[in-house]
């Protein structure tokens, strides 16, 4: 068989250049955020992360990664996030309808004590899916006082049809908001990059909204750390635990997180929902 690898191009790696303009245009924004991030973590509280389907990427990088700042509280329901299976009765239909179902934020604010400096952030590679919209709606409807953070596509979450029955998408909901604040992915509408027209067919392939949301991710904690070593705060950061011994960071960090998921669960001063 012929190989043609000589004479075919790559171009993908020119989008990355889209996804960096898209963060450096934010920066006034970013650094807000990790204020507000900053305000949460000082306070002994949290940033609780929503995601659901491949979302849980951006999550993860917040939550378990070497690297990651304690003070972020996983929110996870494996019936949104887990298609890995791909088929069978853990499979990518079954997933896909229950992001589709409403009422769902209702059942997991239920789970959460949140802090009067606690923030919800909500990630979602387009802002129309129907649990997203349901559980940012929910929030900024309980919790009017505290910080609604969105991290989707900008252009799709505001042009595309909304599917949730409050006419909304997530773009909507944080600008209506009293605290809200929405922060681009960088994603173009439909969130694949490239047209391929070769000899077989039309392919669109290359989507970029995880890439550019992991950007986001790891541009606020870069922000979030600067601004606590300003403010003087030292905090916990996991360090690489494959080269040297970092037991004793690992065992501190893990403590510090103990805490603050203990008062998640269970917050004799959490702020009481409207």
């Amino acid at each position: 068989m012929t190989n043609h690898c000589e004479q075919i191009e790559l171009t993908f790696p020119g989008q990355l250049d889209h996804i960096k303009a898209s963060v450096l245009k934010q920066e006034a924004l970013l650094k807000k955020v990790a204020g507000l991030y900053a305000d949460a973590i000082a306070s002994g509280g949290m940033i609780h992360v929503y995601a659901n389907g491949h979302s849980r990427l951006s999550v993860e990088e917040m939550v378990i990664r070497m690297g990651a700042l304690s003070g972020f509280h996983p929110l996870l329901s494996a019936a949104l996030t887990t298609f890995t299976d791909v088929v069978g009765s853990n499979g990518l239909r079954v997933g896909q309808f229950f992001e589709r179902v409403e009422k769902s934020g209702i059942n997991l604010l239920d789970e959460v004590d949140f802090g009067e400096h606690d923030i919800l952030l909500v990630v979602t590679a387009t802002g129309t899916t129907v649990a997203a919209v349901d559980i940012a709606w929910e929030f900024a409807r309980r919790y009017p006082s505290l910080p609604l953070i969105g991290l989707a596509s900008e252009i799709q979450s505001r042009e595309a049809p909304p599917q949730h029955s409050c006419g909304k998408n997530l773009w909507h909901i944080i600008e209506e908001a009293p605290n809200g604040y929405f922060i681009d992915n960088g994603m173009p509408m439909g969130d694949l990059s490239i047209s391929i027209e070769g000899q077989t067919g039309l392919y669109q392939i290359c989507p970029l909204s995880s890439i550019g949301a992991l950007s986001i991710v790891q541009s606020l904690n870069e922000l979030t750390i600067r601004e606590l070593d300003a403010r003087g705060i030292s905090h916990h950061v996991l360090r690489n635990m494959h080269l040297n011994n970092t037991h004793d960071n690992y065992d501190a960090w893990l403590r510090d997180q103990r805490i603050r998921y203990a008062k998640a669960t269970h917050n004799p001063d959490r702020v009481l929902p409207v």
